[in-house]
């Protein structure tokens, strides 16, 4: 069975995606699930693309039908500056054309393809094309990761605004633990919890984190 794929972004840069993207495909793939990767830009990259180079080896652990597939068409733009591909990319062109090749023979393999962006929601790629455009293209689901450090409420919610201002309705949220959690669970987690309900963390909820983006699309909507 096919699932949609999920779009993995954060509220900045350096937040996490790359790790909640292997989390993301531990536990899928434990499930049984064939799940494949994509990052389809990285920025920073010197000689190896390391964040696409980390999620490939370790997807075709779990799935080694992805050994037939090229680094080249897992990452398909690497640019050498670390800023936003929008500067990054000098005069070349990315091509929303490529992307959506690479997608395919990617999702032939899979179950399910786990689609890491680069920095945040509003990181531009073109003039008219921004990272969020990626939920849309893909059809993805979207994961969005906060950080815990100071600051991390004004950030999870301009972004939640964001997703709901350009009509995104498949996501969820959670939290990323970098910093030392007594201080998050004191000064942040009373108020993410009155404003919520819930706060889901990639260290603590990844089986909840699951059960929200992935269904069986069935009628029935009944979780994995």
């Amino acid at each position: 069975m096919k699932y949609a794929p999920i779009f993995i972004t954060a509220t900045n840069t350096n937040v996490g995606k790359t790790y909640t993207t292997l989390k993301l495909l531990e536990a899928l793939s434990a499930k049984g699930l064939r799940v494949g990767v994509m990052k389809p830009i990285e920025t920073g990259v010197l000689d190896v693309p390391l964040d696409a180079t980390l999620l490939f080896e370790t997807a075709k652990r779990f799935h080694p039908a992805l050994a037939q597939l090229s680094l080249k068409e897992i990452v398909p733009y690497c640019f050498e500056l670390p800023a936003s591909p929008f500067v990054a990319k000098g005069r070349k062109k990315v091509s929303v054309e490529v992307l959506q090749k690479a997608y395919e023979k990617i999702a032939s393999l899979c179950d399910i393809v786990l689609i890491e962006g680069a920095g945040g929601l509003l990181v531009p790629i073109e003039e008219d094309l921004y990272m969020y455009d990626f939920i849309r293209l893909f059809e993805a689901k979207t994961l969005l990761v906060g950080h815990d450090a100071l600051g991390c409420i004004n950030d999870i919610l301009l972004n939640l605004h964001l997703l709901d201002s350009l009509g995104v309705e498949d996501y969820e949220w959670c939290v990323n633990f970098k910093e030392e959690r007594e201080s998050f669970d004191k000064i942040t987690l009373p108020f993410l919890k009155k404003t919520f309900g819930r706060v889901l963390s990639v260290q603590d909820n990844m089986p909840l984190i699951v059960k929200s983006l992935v269904t069986n699309g069935d009628m029935n909507g009944d979780v994995l």
